[in-house]
């Protein structure tokens, strides 16, 4: 059980810090050099389809890191210090997702090509801003847990 948890969690966490990482290094950056109203447009359909998607994300990948802690500890009766890190990295991650990011993703999100508002393109840089920091964030949080599961391994 704790070896399929060990290879789910890897490879969700994996995948979503991958996912966070490409939009801060390849997809905004790309639409940065768009035309204006292509990027608006593109903007605001990302940020409405990752508005719903990433929430459970998110979740899903804090439960199995609690999931993770849970089992050994209860096995190996300490505390498993980098996987409690992570967890709590993971759990700061949506706090500040949703205190931070999300205000500001939802109004990119009901945006229309139509009626941009005036500052559209400040919205914009400043979630990019706040976006690089959760970023290095979750990179941090994966790496904790990455190594964390590796050193109970090896």
């Amino acid at each position: 059980m704790a070896n399929t948890l060990d290879v789910v969690l890897i490879v969700v966490a994996g995948l979503m810090v991958g996912s966070e990482l490409a939009i801060a290094a390849f997809i905004h950056p790309t639409l940065d050099r768009l035309a204006d109203e292509v990027h608006l447009a593109s903007a605001a359909a990302i940020a409405r389809i990752l508005g719903r998607v990433m929430p459970f994300w998110y979740g899903l990948v804090a439960v199995l890191t609690l999931a993770e802690m849970a089992i050994r500890w209860h096995f190996s009766g300490y505390l498993p210090r980098l996987i409690t890190a992570s967890a709590v990295l993971w759990i700061f991650s949506i706090v500040y997702s949703i205190a931070a990011l999300v205000p500001i993703n939802n109004r990119i999100g009901s945006w229309t090509e139509s009626a941009p508002p005036a500052n559209w393109k400040s919205y914009r840089r400043s979630w990019d801003r706040l976006h690089r920091w959760r970023v290095v964030l979750l990179l941090v949080a994966f790496t904790l847990v990455v190594t964390g599961i590796l050193r109970r391994t090896f």
